[in-house]
């Protein structure tokens, strides 16, 4: 499967490649607060999927990043859950007991 999604995206970047080198033509960005000239059309696709992969993968690594914490914390809980659990268990097991050595006596 690592070798099939591997041969993908090599497949995929020859072809933007291609597609970038098709588009020579210049045009003029128009920022907010800034303005460029004659700027070829291949670096404003390579700039725009920059920004968009850093965004995106940013977003992603926050996505991770709290689920994961939540995980974590969910963890915690079942653990401290659990550790009561067993705590009441033992307590009833133990209270049947002493209950019965008093009745003996």
């Amino acid at each position: 499967m690592k070798l099939v999604k591997i041969f993908l995206i090599l497949v995929s970047i020859v072809l933007a490649l291609l597609f970038l080198m098709q588009n020579t033509d210049n045009v003029n960005i128009n920022l907010i607060f800034v303005q460029y000239e004659d700027v070829e059309v291949a670096l404003v696709i390579l700039g725009a999927l920059s920004v968009g992969l850093f965004i995106g993968f940013s977003t992603a690594v926050a996505f991770i990043l709290s689920g994961k914490s939540e995980l974590r914390s969910l963890r915690t809980k079942n653990r401290r859950l659990s550790d009561e659990l067993n705590d009441l268990r033992n307590v009833a097991i133990d209270e049947g007991i002493y209950d019965l050595d008093d009745g003996d006596e």
